[in-house]
């Protein structure tokens, strides 16, 4: 319960995306200050606040896990097999499904790439993207896990790719560089910027907004928010008044209802919230897929009542040339190393996708015999399973 004077009547509790992402404006136009590397200047959190907001959401979250998986594939392709045993030696299928994790989310990804002294490949790992800031001339970047409480001392600065920074640890040399893969748009000369994830966010809020509202209605009985109007200031028999009325308060665990206090000037109001949108309306769901661009029935969502093995195969064709896409570019990134610090062959490296028989496979359940042994025979055989 709030105390509050008289004069302030009305009280919104709704709060707007603003609170999360402050509106700036930039010019694109000329080389001045205003770039878009500034979003990650001041507190220095814009990343960590972008991984904050998707898991809040359960929709985005899905689909986000759903497209790295997809995108992911199951292994890789090539005519050299000592490139495939190098890759099992520096797990390079899990550093491929982060880097297309963190490009997607964020549009940027960095890969810490480490030679030995004589210019062979040694290791590559991913670095936390929300750990990583360029400099302002965009040469270098500094490594920490704490932006909020910055100490640049205490922070590791290396070189952007293909410059190192030589290290030496008990007689052994070695150089470090970070290779800095981003979404190139017009105008965003340090980062990445991922569009539409941006626009999916506000999708996101939306859903969490809706889903933190309708739970606590469920939990406590539709309680209202109450505050306490008084001209003056509450004497002894006000409070025990007020002690009294929540105590009469209807409802399960005193939710619910209004009661008056009998006294001088003070009284129990119910403070109502001006919201932008319904809550009972349940339309972000679809909203985020069509956003993200991602078919509900790779997830196994089936359209209305019935489920189309045709429609999962024609969605993954659909999808498939933006999976590939994006695995050709984040590939294409990595093969400079390899073709710069290994004697590895990578000309037919590719990704091997395998398509969404688990989804086809947990939806058999909903066919008959007949249907079951099309999919086995047509389909099942068609990918190799």
């Amino acid at each position: 319960m709030k105390t509050i004077n008289k004069k302030t009547s009305y009280i919104s509790n709704a709060y707007g995306l603003d609170d999360y992402f402050e509106k700036k404006e930039y010019s694109f136009a000329d080389d001045s200050a205003d770039k878009i590397y500034q979003w990650f200047s001041g507190d220095n959190l814009y990343p960590n606040r972008v991984i904050e907001e998707i898991r809040k959401g359960t929709t985005l979250e899905s689909v986000l896990f759903e497209d790295r998986i997809y995108k992911t594939g199951n292994g890789f392709n090539s005519s050299d097999s000592a490139l495939l045993t190098f890759f099992d030696t520096i797990k390079f299928k899990d550093l491929f499904s982060h880097s297309n994790d963190n490009f997607t989310k964020l549009g940027n990804n960095f890969s810490e790439i480490i030679l030995d002294e004589g210019g062979k490949l040694i290791d590559i790992n991913v670095l936390q993207p929300q750990k990583c800031r360029l400099n302002n001339n965009g040469k270098s970047v500094y490594i920490y896990s704490d932006w909020k409480n910055y100490d640049k001392k205490k922070s590791i600065n290396l070189p952007l790719y293909p410059n190192f920074k030589k290290f030496t640890n008990k007689g052994i040399v070695y150089f470090k560089s970070v290779l800095h893969t981003k979404n190139e748009v017009n105008g965003f000369d340090h980062y990445g910027y991922n569009e539409k994830m941006s626009e999916a966010l506000l999708l996101n809020e939306k859903e969490h907004r809706r889903n933190n509202w309708q739970l606590n209605q469920i939990k406590n009985g539709f309680k209202k928010d109450f505050f306490l109007i008084s001209d003056f200031e509450l004497t002894q028999r006000e409070k025990a008044n007020t002690e009294k009325a929540f105590k009469q308060m209807s409802g399960d665990g005193q939710n619910g209802g209004i009661a008056n206090i009998e006294s001088e000037g003070g009284k129990l109001v119910p403070a109502s919230a001006d919201y932008e949108f319904d809550f009972t309306k349940d339309d972000t769901s679809d909203q985020i897929f069509l956003k993200m661009g991602f078919p509900r029935s790779l997830i196994g969502i089936k359209s209305g009542n019935a489920f189309s093995v045709e429609q999962v195969e024609s969605d993954y064709d659909q999808y498939l040339p933006k999976i590939e896409n994006q695995q050709t570019f984040i590939i294409s990134e990595f093969k400079q190393i390899f073709d710069n610090h290994t004697k590895f062959n990578t000309n037919d490296l590719k990704v091997i996708n395998t398509p969404p028989s688990i989804v086809l496979q947990n939806y058999m359940q909903y066919m008959n015999e007949e249907q079951k042994s099309k999919v086995i025979e047509n389909v099942f055989e068609k990918y190799g399973i």
